[in-house]
């Protein structure tokens, strides 16, 4: 009898067996199942099963993108492999799961509401079992089947654009930090020069009795040092401007000759150069930034000078060439090895081989002057032999027709000196005592003020008719001491000066705009101070004060 109950038992096993493959093989026939799962020693293996959707669906199983078949309710009816990697867990875990276990707890409302739509879009994120939540970008559409409505989820993962994003943010940042940081520190050097700059001039036109040959020379090298130290600080602030393209030029017809005569000029005046320069010329016209090309030409033929030993040659010279202007400067230096000469304009890049420490310079006057040349249409080229065989550099810039005879800058016969009343508002104690001890050894009379409200106090009372006044104020800066002054009845026909150790109008405000006529970085130039101050603000002949 046991054995009759147990062939009854085994025959009944058979038959639900049978049962569960034929319910199978119809689940199959009306497309009601995508994939089997098959236990086995091996451990579990899914098979999708074989038909006209095989394209699509290797296309589905190699995208970038997470698919997701989902019924109504949420159940997961297929997921492809990347899917399944973004949550990290093995795919027939993933399928005949519900997609909620996935989803944040935070973000399964808006989920909930996607689903309840049908289709649409959702940022979101997304729980993987290895990193946590990560955000993703959701795309569910409704798909017709014989078993009635799926819905289809894509699944882009968004953390390499969020990383992307965040470390464009953090460049920008520190972009802007940095500028910040060069301004801050051009104005923190500039503030000390200007008042070493405006003493070496109180020593000039106050020479003591009886002063000898070392402290003329002493005075000389103050003079030298700090006007190298100017000229190290401008770059640095220019060439960080000019790659990052905040550098605008004000261009119009200008007589190269002439440009390449003063910029020679500037180094052949210094007695100590101990160098050889020869200048050829022919008059060529260009049309270009006056000063952004001066600016050029004095780093190259200083570059020149740096790597050309004493007793060496230097040969400038400009011509035209097919409709081009170009300037060649030549030397007898030490050369560029081939290795360096791909790289010489490079930023930071500079020469092994320098002629002392105090020349070593920064490697940013070549990048600058590379740029600056671009920026007016034209092209530079270095070549050398090599080390020990000199050097040269050209320059091509388009060649325009020469300007009219009454469009050409001429000589005015010098003014007389004008003597004016001079309000003069400065926080540094030195700069300010250096400064106005120069203008009163030129005649004009000053009111010195270390701030905005002592600086007005003046105003009222002395009623000055030239304003020179520090941006970078305590309290109240100089834009705003301005607008007060040109505020005031008698304001309107001052002549303000700003003066600014940060070298760049556009790291404040253009002083244009808040009243100020003209826009001077420390250390002033002195000479161009004197030609403001006998001028009147529209730039006519001022009146002698009585």
């Amino acid at each position: 009898m046991a054995g009759l109950a147990d062939d009854r038992e085994e025959t009944e096993t058979l038959r639900a067996s049978l049962a569960e493959a034929e319910e199978t093989l119809r689940a199959i026939r009306h497309g009601e199942i995508d994939a089997l799962v098959v236990e086995g020693a091996a451990g579990n293996r899914i098979y999708t099963l074989q038909s006209a959707e095989v394209p699509y669906r290797n296309l589905v199983e190699q995208m970038q993108e997470g698919a997701v078949v989902l019924t109504g309710r949420g159940d997961i009816l297929y997921a492809n492999a990347r899917f399944a990697a973004l949550v990290g867990e093995p795919l027939e875990s993933v399928v005949g799961s519900c997609i909620d276990r996935f989803v944040n707890a935070s973000d399964r409302g808006d989920f909930e509401t996607l689903m309840t739509a049908g289709s649409g879009r959702r940022r979101s994120r997304l729980i993987g079992s290895d990193s946590g939540a990560f955000e993703v970008s959701l795309s569910l559409t409704a798909t017709g089947s014989t078993n009635g409505d799926r819905l289809t989820l894509i699944v882009t993962d968004l953390s390499e654009l969020l990383e992307a994003n965040s470390n464009r943010d953090r460049a920008e940042r520190n972009s802007r930090t940095k500028d910040e940081f060069l301004a801050m520190m051009a104005h923190e050097l500039r503030t000390p020069l200007a008042a070493i700059s405006s003493a070496v001039r109180v020593l000039d036109l106050t020479p003591a009795e009886g002063e000898g040959q070392p402290a003329t020379r002493a005075r000389d090298v103050i003079a030298r040092q700090v006007g190298h130290i100017s000229h190290l600080v401008g770059d640095l602030l220019d060439v960080e401007r000019v790659v990052s393209g905040k550098v605008r030029l004000n261009r119009q017809p200008l007589d190269m000759a002439e440009a390449v005569g003063r910029a020679v000029g500037s180094f052949a005046g210094n007695p100590e150069l101990d160098r050889y320069i020869d200048i050829s010329t022919e008059p060529v016209w260009v049309d270009g930034d006056a000063v952004r090309l001066e600016q050029v030409l004095t780093n190259i033929i200083a570059n020149a000078v740096k790597y050309t030993p004493p007793g060496g040659r230097i040969r400038v010279a400009l011509r035209v060439d097919g409709g081009d202007a170009v300037l060649t400067v030549e030397d007898t230096g030490f050369g560029i090895s081939p290795t360096l000469l791909p790289c010489i304009f490079d930023l930071y890049v500079q020469g092994a081989r320098t002629l002392d420490d105090a020349q070593g310079g920064l490697g940013i006057g070549l990048t600058l002057v590379r740029r600056l040349v671009e920026l007016h249409g034209g092209t530079i080229v270095a070549s050398s032999e090599g080390e020990g065989h000199g050097s040269r550099f050209t320059v091509r810039l388009r060649q325009i027709p020469a300007a009219a005879e009454s469009s050409a800058v001429s000589l005015a016969p010098e003014r007389p000196a004008k003597l004016r009343r001079v309000l003069l508002i400065e926080d540094n104690e030195d700069a300010r005592g250096m400064l106005q001890m120069v203008l009163e050894l030129a005649g004009h009379v000053v009111y010195d003020a270390p701030d905005g409200v002592r600086g007005l106090e003046l105003l009222e009372t002395m009623r000055p008719d030239v304003g020179i006044i520090d941006i970078n104020l305590p309290e109240m800066n100089g834009y705003q001491i301005a607008k007060r002054i040109r505020a005031e009845p008698y304001g309107g026909a001052m002549l303000l000066l700003a003066l600014t150790g940060y070298g760049d109008t556009a790291y404040g405000k253009d002083s244009s705009d808040d009243g100020f006529d003209h826009h001077l970085v420390k250390p002033v130039d002195l000479n161009q101070l004197a030609r403001l101050l006998n001028e009147g603000p529209d730039g006519s002949q001022a009146e002698t004060h009585p």
